[in-house]
């Protein structure tokens, strides 16, 4: 059954020498299936499109589907690294995901989880990234 949640993603992102600040608070449905957790919620970019969210977590692996103007598919895995699309602005780029820490906590009211990790392309570091993610409900 899904539930409504709250749900805030914050974090930090280091590209290029500089540190910039993610913050997104918006609501969401949470699903918790077979031990994986589910979470499905919407954002929109600058221009007012949205942009739909499939976030899947387990205890090894995180993938975040996007969908809407571009599909971007990101994965992220303890044990490998893993090739991801991204959608930017200026096209699709291929990248790959390496990742330092999932750590997930849950309980009767929120799930939360941090993730830690770094893209790279065609060999190159990109940037660096440690995101909280937390789900809240009645």
């Amino acid at each position: 059954m899904a539930r409504e949640v709250k749900l805030s993603i914050t974090g930090i992102q280091k590209a290029f020498g500089q540190e910039d600040p993610v913050t997104l608070v918006t609501t969401g449905k949470y699903v918790h299936k077979e031990g994986t957790h589910y979470l499905f919620y919407s954002e929109f970019t600058e221009n007012k499109e949205e942009v739909k969210n499939r976030l899947t977590i387990t205890p090894d692996h995180v993938e975040l589907k996007k969908s809407g103007k571009g599909i971007s598919l990101l994965k992220f895995d303890r044990m490998h690294a893993q090739p991801c699309l991204y959608q930017s602005v200026a096209g699709p780029m291929e990248l790959v995901s390496d990742t330092k820490k999932i750590k997930i906590t849950h309980g009767h009211t929120f799930l939360k989880m941090v993730l830690v990790y770094s893209f790279s392309m065609n060999g190159q570091p990109v940037s660096d990234y440690h995101l909280t993610m937390e789900a809240r409900w009645d």
